[in-house]
């Protein structure tokens, strides 16, 4: 069961989605503008959009009016001269009706994207409560681009709007695009707009043109299928709409069935005081629920003090097993359909009340254990959205009610499938490919973590993806920076491969592209989530990549990585770049190598700092002709690695050798 369908057709369901209203306007600007909007300065500012009418209009900006044509389609586009940082400015337009775009602000523009760690919100960032309290900053600026795949490139957005940075805003907003904006800002005195156009458990060739991969030997096949079935009833838009409907069709035959939707339990006046009771976290077999597998629906009641009335909540569920619908008082608050995925849901103010509250969860276990997953009782609980001078925190562990409601085998089979986001370039149509004109300061890129099985390609696919997004904006060699992924995966106890690390070292590769910059990240990571909250950290490591390479302060050091080696008897000296003023470790002995000879088996090693450099060796190994660095999953747990320049930035994961790299047959 995909996690986007499977959310998005729940949604549907129970209606959460309002009805889009149609615009009566005669002009329309493209969803990217709009009030609260953040322009690139010292470059040419494009407006564009859509006319019902043909008829001239005029729009003013910054002194400059301009007379507009629409074209033969409706479509027009006007173009600023460029101006510096400031504001806040109004845009006119003038004509058969006239209105205004307010609050626009002239600064630096970042387009935002990757998959969940770039998508991890504010809110679910480390310490997020104290953090959104203090997340006043008039001058960011944020535009959520909603996720939408296509087989073709979208000339525009469905909808969109610029949010300004205030504790209740800033909750949704990309965690790292948003600590790295904060840095940046309170740097450099600007305005910063970042654009968030990123979506979790994505892979990079959905995000790379069609332009980019046509050559890639692995996607020429898809790519030029795509290209041919357009307009057939293989076209990729026809079979994802037709895989909707058949989704929906399939998902009323389970309402039907499941007494839970037809009875509405989800809703705060139903009785539940026959249901039994669990104890949570727990699984339902271990506690008078044995052996079932299906749907079971959960109840909580609970008590919300005066003070806590009103106030935007967070409910934190953690890990659950499998599928949940989740409901506050009878509102739909989330879902997750990745039995993994952690339950960390927002709730309105609206619907929170002083006194009895409740949670009701739908939760869908399709085989094995079902229920609460979390083994310590202190994550689940609610706690405030914005920390207040006197938080309080409200558990959920405890006491639960639940009834079963569907057996799995009254369940009709899931029907397939559609492309969905796999596809290559689906994405890029969809996300990337409508602000191909749009402005813009440089790119952040947050992505890896769904290509790991085939680590070693990847490196053949982020520099067409870079070169390829580069060339369609077409503003030059635009700077792209990028995280190195984090730790996570299994400990290890001795230097075996590792895909995870080959795929950094995919990722390092592109630093040889022009304007690029990579923030590594193995030492903040947790090897037991794929989402570690240490996002201001990352958000830092990011803005010191852009201030040493895009706004040229001087003396910033970054991430060492590995520039040459040079064998010296049973040694070898391994030379850096960006070592600074020097090496270090964080604590103790230098650790996190490991060295081999010419048979390939590598051994731990020891080794020293001499300066800007460092020496390794293991006795053992009298004719070492290859060393390794943090080359595991998690090297701090595993290995210990504790590398970094004199400016507290880890060194990059890395190998000397060219041997086989264990993705490379990916097949």
């Amino acid at each position: 069961m995909k996690p986007a369908t499977y959310i998005s057709a729940l949604i549907i369901f129970f209606g959460i989605h309002a009805g889009s209203v149609m615009s009566q306007n005669i002009i329309k600007v493209a969803p990217v503008f709009g009030d609260n909007m953040v322009l690139q300065r010292q470059k040419p500012v494009k407006i564009w959009g859509e006319s019902k009418s043909r008829h001239r209009f005029t729009v003013s900006f910054k002194g400059e009016t301009k007379q507009v044509q629409p074209d033969r389609q409706g479509k027009w586009s006007v173009i600023f001269k460029p101006s510096e940082a400031g504001g806040p400015y109004e845009m006119h337009f003038s004509g058969e009706e006239s209105f205004s775009l307010r609050n626009i602000l002239v600064g630096d523009v970042w387009f935002c994207s990757g998959q969940s760690n770039m998508e991890w919100r504010a809110m679910l960032a480390f310490n997020g409560g104290y953090e959104l309290k203090h997340a006043n900053y008039p001058q960011i600026r944020n535009f959520h681009v909603e996720p939408n795949t296509s087989g073709t490139p979208q000339n525009t957005l469905a909808s969109g709007a610029w949010q300004v940075c205030t504790p209740e805003n800033t909750a949704s907003f990309s965690a790292v695009a948003y600590f790295f904006a904060r840095n940046i800002h309170l740097t450099e005195k600007v305005p910063i707009g970042i654009i968030n156009a990123s979506w979790g458990g994505t892979a990079i060739q959905s995000w790379t043109s069609a332009e980019s991969l046509i050559n890639h030997p692995d996607y020429r096949e898809q790519i030029q299928k795509l290209i041919a079935d357009k307009g057939t009833p293989q076209d990729y838009d026809s079979l994802q709409q037709k895989a909707a409907v058949q989704y929906k069709v399939w998902e009323n035959k389970i309402q039907q069935a499941d007494s839970g939707y037809l009875q509405k339990w989800y809703s705060p006046d139903y009785d539940a005081t026959h249901w039994s009771t669990l104890i949570a976290p727990g699984y339902w077999e271990n506690q008078g629920l044995k052996d079932f597998d299906g749907v079971v629906w959960l109840r909580k009641a609970f008590d919300v003090p005066k003070r806590m009335a009103n106030r935007e909540l967070v409910v934190n569920l953690e890990i659950l097993s499998d599928y949940d619908l989740t409901f506050f008082n009878g509102k739909f608050i989330g879902a997750v359909a990745w039995d993994n995925g952690r339950r960390i849901y927002r709730v309105p103010a609206s619907l929170v009340k002083a006194g009895t509250n409740n949670i009701t969860i739908r939760l869908f276990n399709k085989k094995g254990e079902g229920g609460f997953k979390s083994t310590t009782a202190t994550e689940l609980y609610i706690r405030e959205l914005i920390e207040s001078n006197h938080p309080l925190l409200i558990p959920l562990s405890g006491e639960w009610q639940y009834k079963p409601s569907l057996p799995v085998t009254a369940i009709p089979p899931q029907p397939a499938a559609g492309p969905g986001h796999s596809m290559p370039t689906s994405i890029y149509h969809g996300m990337v490919y409508p602000f191909r004109d749009l402005a813009l300061k440089g790119f952040l890129w947050y992505q890896g973590e769904s290509n790991n099985s085939r680590a070693y390609q990847y490196r053949t696919l982020i520099g067409p993806l870079i070169e390829g997004w580069r060339k369609q904006f077409n503003q030059g060699d635009l700077p792209f920076l990028y995280v190195q992924l984090s730790a996570f995966g299994a400990i290890k106890s001795e230097p075996v491969g590792s895909s995870w690390a080959e795929l950094r070292e995919s990722q390092g590769a592109a630093l040889q592209l022009p304007n690029t910059g990579m923030a590594v990240t193995w030492d903040i990571g947790n090897p037991f989530d794929v989402h570690p909250p240490d996002k201001q950290t990352v958000g830092y490591r990011l803005a010191m990549e852009a201030e040493k390479l895009v706004y040229g302060k001087p003396g910033i050091q970054t991430s060492p990585t590995y520039r040459s080696m040079a064998i010296e008897g049973n040694r070898i000296r391994i030379s850096f770049n960006n070592a600074g003023n020097g090496l270090m470790t964080k604590n103790g002995d230098v650790k996190g190598f490991a060295i081999a000879g010419a048979d390939q088996k590598f051994v731990f090693a020891k080794a020293i700092i001499e300066g800007k450099d460092v020496i390794v060796w293991n006795d053992n190994v009298s004719s070492p002709v290859a060393v390794r660095f943090a080359w595991t999953e998690s090297p701090k747990e595993s290995f210990g690695a504790n590398l970094y320049n004199t400016g507290g930035f880890p060194a990059s994961p890395f190998r000397t050798d060219d041997w086989e790299a264990i993705s490379k047959d990916w097949r």
